[in-house]
């Protein structure tokens, strides 16, 4: 029953916060975050499960222009804005809100949402 009730909070939080995300910026076509990323693991509060395991699709479109758009089980979640800093990539959703992701040695971007929940994600080939 509990991890039947995290694999659901998993998937509300992905939800809630990539459905406001806003769109601007400028040119970042040589950055290693441009392109197209698949959610391949989630941790909620130091639970690791699979997109698989709660019945998800998440990916992640990072385009050269500073712009985004997120997508859940084929929806459009909505679009937002990126930038590059020193520590990985900084993220904007709609109501103001920022997430931060970098890349780990597997060349996997891993952003952190806020509140104990990550989603490490491989960039399409």
């Amino acid at each position: 029953m509990k991890k039947n009730v995290a694999k659901l909070l998993v998937v509300c939080m992905i939800m809630t916060l990539v459905m406001a995300l806003a769109s601007c910026g400028g040119s970042k076509e040589a950055s290693p975050y441009v392109g197209t990323w698949n959610a391949v693991n989630i941790s909620y509060s130091g639970i690791e499960m699979t997109p698989e395991e709660v019945g998800l699709e998440f990916t992640l479109v990072v385009n050269e222009d500073g712009t985004l758009a997120a997508t859940t089980n084929g929806e459009d979640d909505g679009e937002g804005n990126w930038e590059e800093t020193e520590d990985g990539i900084s993220i904007t959703d709609g109501t103001g809100a920022e997430m931060s992701g970098a890349m780990n040695d597997d060349g996997q971007l891993v952003v952190d949402f806020g509140d104990d929940f990550i989603v490490t994600m491989e960039k399409a080939e």
